[in-house]
């Protein structure tokens, strides 16, 4: 017996994936090639985007197609577009179920321990399977793994549905995050990305603050666990990164504390969003334009040279020529090192479809997203000119023939070519050419891992 999992979204869902591998791989299944060898197909889904979940809602020919294949095929759902863990069988059930009758199981992924018995297979036993966060990943790499620090949301911008698919903020217990990163380690990671949805928020909602148990780690305890992480370098850890964190708890503690950890990578992912307070405010996101600012000021004095990215929504409800000018200005000015740009589209379920309007047409979304795209690439070009002739540590993720390709801890992709194996391994590597996306290089006689 076969599995499958396709996963569609962020860094969050892929470290889901694991844990769902984890799972199905306790019940004996086997890593499947492809779908096409699939008994159980996962999708894992993202619905940040109304166009996310209708790639989802597509699919009804192929799983039919699928179906007809393989009679006994189990189909399931689970990510962000779950709101009630169920099956066909059930009387009150997923929407999803509801519009896909060929998907027999709705998972809310907190629910994953309950798979077993819905797949009505041999129940967990008492191995420290029960509970989510418990759940031991089944790594796609070794030398780079995720790992959860919390769930869920308590922003509210008024465009995401992520506070109303993943629900509140939960703080996963601080000595738990620190131990599975320790035993990462142990076992050959070299690269750890602490994951979350506002990962800065650690620790810091009511239901945290409530509960006491983050009380003792001070104003900032996303701050101490960096810490705590950071001290694995002893053991053989050399990056760690986090992502995404929120402007607003971006802290000057947090900033200081960066400054001073030995493995943390020169690169931060913040998102901005719009560069107009008064679109910053339609949007809840409770900062203005200046503090942002301020926070990017303040984080690459901290660390210099460290490479910053962000997304940006185009033509968000009621956006002014003005308002996307200040946007444009704020890039202009605040030079991202990458971003990922989107276009507003209405996703039902949350605050702004039920309560604002739409009203940009696509013609001019589209001519807005142009020009910032286009003022992406001239800045993107211009940071990896800078690298041109360095010398730069690479962690290679990937190598097809001799071609090799990873990351620079400011997460610049780049690829070299070599005829030894060098996946998993940290390499020095010169820059010898760019482009707007990435970086092309040759490996110093030496290689350093």
């Amino acid at each position: 017996m076969k599995y499958f999992i396709h996963t569609l979204g962020c860094q969050m869902n892929y470290s889901d994936s694991e844990r769902i591998a984890s799972v199905l791989e306790y019940l004996d299944y086997k890593k499947a090639n492809d779908q096409e060898d699939a008994d159980i197909l996962v999708f894992n889904t993202c619905s940040v985007k109304q166009k996310a979940e209708d790639k989802v809602l597509g699919l009804r020919k192929t799983l039919s197609a699928l179906r007809k294949k393989n009679k006994k095929l189990v189909i399931i759902v689970t990510g962000c577009m779950i709101r009630k863990t169920s099956t066909q069988k059930d009387k009150k059930k997923d929407k999803v179920l509801e519009r896909m009758p060929e998907i027999d199981i709705a998972l809310r992924i907190e629910d994953l321990s309950g798979l077993p018995s819905l797949l009505q297979k041999k129940p967990f036993t008492e191995d420290g399977l029960e509970q989510y966060f418990h759940i031991t990943p089944k790594k796609e790499t070794k030398f780079s793994v995720f790992v959860p620090i919390m769930t869920g949301c308590d922003k509210f911008c008024t465009y995401c549905i992520v506070p109303y698919a993943r629900g509140r903020e939960k703080s996963r217990d601080f000595d738990e995050v620190f131990e599975e990163c320790k035993t990462h380690v142990e076992e050959g990671a070299v690269e750890i990305t602490l994951v979350g949805q506002t990962v800065n928020s650690y620790g810091l909602s009511f239901k945290d603050k409530t509960s006491g148990n983050f009380a003792k780690y001070g104003a900032s305890p996303f701050a101490e666990l960096l810490k705590k992480v950071d001290s694995l370098s002893v053991k053989g850890l050399k990056r760690l990164r986090f992502t995404s964190p929120h402007p607003r708890d971006f802290s000057k503690e947090l900033i200081e504390t960066l400054a001073n950890l030995k493995t943390l990578c020169p690169y931060i992912h913040m998102p901005v969003q719009s560069g107009d307070n008064a679109v910053l405010r339609r949007m809840n996101r409770n900062y203005t334009a200046e503090e942002y600012k301020e926070i990017m000021n303040a984080l690459r004095k901290a660390i210099p040279g460290c490479a910053i990215s962000t997304d940006i929504i185009v033509g968000f409800c009621g956006e002014t020529d003005e308002e996307f000018e200040n946007t444009y200005k704020t890039y202009e000015e605040m030079e991202w090192d990458m971003c990922y740009l989107s276009r507003y589209s209405p996703r039902k379920g949350t605050y702004s479809y039920a309560n604002l309007k739409d009203d940009i047409p696509a013609k001019i979304k589209a001519k807005r997203w142009h020009r910032l795209n286009d003022l992406l690439k001239k800045t993107a070009n211009k940071k990896h000119a800078f690298f041109l002739g360095k010398n730069v540590k690479v962690l290679v993720s990937e190598q097809k023939g001799k071609t090799c390709t990873g990351r620079t801890p400011e997460f610049k992709e780049i690829q070299f070519e070599s005829s030894k194996n060098l996946v998993g391994k940290i390499v020095s590597v010169k820059v010898t050419a760019y482009n707007n996306f990435y970086l092309n290089g040759e490996p110093n006689p030496k290689h350093s891992s």
